[in-house]
């Protein structure tokens, strides 16, 4: 850990990066619920091409750590949707 990690780390562990942390978590149920309704109102392409693959597994191994079995459940359904070219951080060509 760098100095400037270490003069940041307390900035990042208080109560409103949890909080968000957790308001991330609710809309993530709110997109996996839309996706698989019958009148979802969401396709997997908007899903792909906002959610970037990584920030998926970051948050899935937090929420692994922490023992959050069911929220991993979501957040595995929906990188699914992912082709190989997306996880990697490759982009699709347009033309």
């Amino acid at each position: 850990m760098g100095p400037e990690e270490y003069h940041y780390i307390d900035k990042f562990q208080n109560d409103y990066f949890r909080d968000m942390r957790e308001v991330r978590i609710s809309s993530l149920y709110w997109v996996w619920d839309n996706l698989h309704s019958k009148g979802g109102k969401i396709r997997a392409t908007t899903v792909v091409s906002l959610i970037p693959y990584t920030s998926l597994v970051k948050l899935l191994s937090d929420l692994e750590e922490s023992e959050r079995f069911e929220d991993c459940k979501v957040v595995w359904d929906l990188m699914q949707l992912y082709d190989k070219n997306e996880q990697n951080g490759e982009f699709k060509k347009l033309f």
